[in-house]
């Protein structure tokens, strides 16, 4: 059984850092009269279909303690056991057209089996087709008795606006660091799984804050399989050179950084995540020129609509160098290929600055790393050296994180 799943909360008071959202859902639960529809919206693995499960349980818990399900009763364990015959999971990616619809339709028109509300809970809502969504529609404005519709989605704006109208909505944010972190911590030391801080803050950083992701990342570590090989993280010392060749114009060094890139054994797409990542936290920075700002804000409106559909597709890197160079077209430069480059200065004085060392600014001479060939696999060997500072311009904690420990 995967963490995600071991660990998988069956409370409220066990869901972690949404108290908003499990708020909301207990004061609905206290009223005389329980609302027939709500939306669930946040990111994948922020813990929509947990919420949704449990405010099912507690729905039809026949020994409620307060608003918390026991947990214990035959409605409880049956629906713990994916068995209850009043509670309905849907995939709305698989089940998404009219005629599934219709079929719940039906369903509501029969009396409940075993409980007293029939719960429908429909995940990924809003790949319901339109047609799909409006037949849905008209269950919701006249709502049978004793029905209870829970959508959950990813894409609040893709359902019809009448829908959202008329439910209750639920929103979910990105949990905080410190409480994924300290979340991560108690679970390993649990399952006894070694984990330092660095390697907890690598994992919350590569998987965006999702718990559920980074529980499957955490119960994936072994002693052959390491935090470094499930979360690869480019060097910022790419990226920062990637930034240096838009400013510069220089296609040939694009053309090197991506290729040195692609033989470290990352993806296209993951190269232009990092330059997205960096582009968002540099504009953070207090000190930040407003015409660098601009030109970030440039390059991401060509890079982000890249992001999602380069995909790893042979032609993934054909399409990112392409991509890139689109960027370097839009970069207004006022000083190219001059020792008085900006971005080039601004980078070289900062990294000087906060590490007393020269920025490698040679984009072609850097060697690529060599892999080395084992009989076997064998645990890496610690190395004690000293740590480098961070780059100056490195604010946010997630560059930090970066620069600190990201080399691959």
């Amino acid at each position: 059984m995967s963490l995600a799943v071991e660990y998988r909360p069956i409370r409220f008071d066990q869901i972690v850092g949404q108290s908003v959202a499990v708020n909301i859902a207990v004061a609905s639960l206290n009223q005389p009269q329980i609302h027939t529809t709500y939306i669930l919206v946040g990111s994948s693995g922020s813990g929509k279909t947990t919420l949704a499960r449990i405010i099912a349980r507690a729905i039809n818990c026949k020994q409620r303690d307060g608003f918390e399900p026991c947990n214990q009763c035959d409605s409880c364990q049956a629906h713990l056991r994916n068995q209850h015959l009043d509670i309905n999971e849907i995939d709305g990616a698989d089940r998404n057209g009219v005629d599934d619809v219709r079929e719940i339709i039906e369903q509501c028109k029969l009396n409940t089996v075993v409980s007293k509300y029939r719960v429908y809970i429909i995940d990924e809502a809003h790949q319901m087709s339109k047609p799909a969504q409006n037949a849905l529609l008209k269950i919701l404005e006249e709502p049978p008795r004793n029905t209870i519709f829970l959508l959950c989605t990813t894409e609040e704006d893709k359902l019809l606006e009448t829908i959202r109208s008329r439910a209750r909505i639920l929103r979910f944010n990105t949990v905080n660091r410190d409480l994924v972190i300290g979340y991560l911590n108690s679970v390993a030391y649990n399952e006894k799984i070694p984990l330092t801080e660095e390697e907890a803050n690598r994992i919350y950083d590569y998987n965006k804050g999702s718990i559920r992701q980074c529980l499957q990342t955490l119960g994936t570590i072994s002693p052959q399989v390491t935090v470094a090989d499930l979360c690869p993280q480019i060097s910022l010392h790419e990226i920062q050179n990637l930034f240096l060749a838009l400013e510069m114009r220089d296609y040939l060094a694009i053309n090197s950084i991506v290729q040195r890139v692609i033989d470290q054994g990352f993806y296209p797409k993951q190269l232009l995540i990092s330059l997205v990542d960096t582009a968002i936290n540099m504009m953070t920075m207090p000190d930040i020129k407003p015409e660098f700002i601009f030109n970030l804000n440039r390059v991401l409106e060509v890079i982000l609509p890249d992001v999602n559909r380069l995909g790893t597709s042979s032609n993934a890197v054909t399409n990112c160098r392409l991509a890139l160079y689109e960027a370097v077209t839009v970069w207004q430069s006022n000083k190219e290929n001059t020792a008085e480059n900006p971005i080039r200065d601004e980078l070289i004085h900062n990294h000087h600055q906060a590490t007393n060392t020269p920025l490698q600014t040679d984009f072609r001479q850097v060697p690529t790393p060599q892999p080395q060939i084992h009989s076997q696999v064998q645990l890496p060997t610690p190395v004690s050296q000293p740590v480098h500072q961070p780059l100056a311009f490195q604010t946010s904690h997630r560059i930090s994180q970066i620069a600190q420990g990201a080399c691959i």
